[in-house]
């Protein structure tokens, strides 16, 4: 039992953490797309594509920071012991469709600069991790149901 507390703490440590650098990328996003290259923040692939990105990225922050907050939310149900419980599947359907969101985004921005500007690989193999991503929580989330439906099932037998 101790270990399964601290590592939800470990985990909602890092999911705070993430808070932070997900509001520095928004803050340093832009200088780092003017830095010179000889620069010690001169990072090729936003210096380069970073007038293509700065929009699907900006577009993303809101959906992340939801996804970050239930993430949180569903930590703090664990370290209280609320584990199969409805509101955590509420909170992992969210942070679905924020997957989603953000995996839409990707497309739909890949196509633009694709069509407009010239093709950037890297948009749509993020766009394809977040799909990802959207997927394996929503297994999660339906292994979660199953087991919230077998223990209202046994809670009834006995």
């Amino acid at each position: 039992m101790k270990y399964s507390v601290k590592s939800a703490q470990l985990t909602q440590f890092v999911v705070r953490l993430c808070y932070v650098l997900l509001a520095v990328s928004v803050i340093l996003f832009p200088i780092l797309m003017r830095a010179e290259e000889d620069s010690p923040w001169y990072f090729v692939m936003i210096a380069m594509h970073g007038k293509y990105l700065i929009y699907p990225f900006y577009a993303v922050v809101p959906a992340g920071y939801a996804a970050l907050v239930c993430l949180d939310r569903i930590l703090s149900n664990i370290k209280s012991d609320i584990v199969f419980d409805k509101s955590n599947i509420v909170l992992l359907n969210r942070i679905t469709y924020c997957c989603l969101f953000a995996a839409a985004v990707g497309v739909v921005s890949y196509v633009i600069i694709a069509l407009m500007y010239k093709s950037i690989e890297t948009v749509m193999l993020l766009a394809f991790g977040e799909a990802f991503m959207a997927l394996v929580v929503r297994v999660v989330r339906d292994v979660m149901q199953k087991a919230i439906e077998m223990k209202e099932d046994n809670d009834l037998v006995v």
